[in-house]
């Protein structure tokens, strides 16, 4: 069974929306745009506008 990007499994694991590896809960951040997981090497953290927070690289590139 995969991991989902859009919810965290038993144990606290999902995979990032990015480069859709596995990583535990305290690894991830919720996209605000998608409200999917991506990892924190591939998040980027938007400090201006709303709303603001981790954003994944697709809506990153789609503002």
């Amino acid at each position: 069974m995969g991991y989902s990007t859009k919810y965290l499994d038993e144990n606290g694991y999902a995979a990032c929306v990015d480069c859709r590896r596995k990583f535990y809960i305290s690894d991830l951040a919720e996209c605000v745009f998608c409200e999917r997981w991506v990892c924190k090497n591939c998040a980027t953290y938007r400090r201006q506008g709303t709303p603001f927070g981790y954003v994944c690289k697709r809506c990153k590139s789609k503002m």
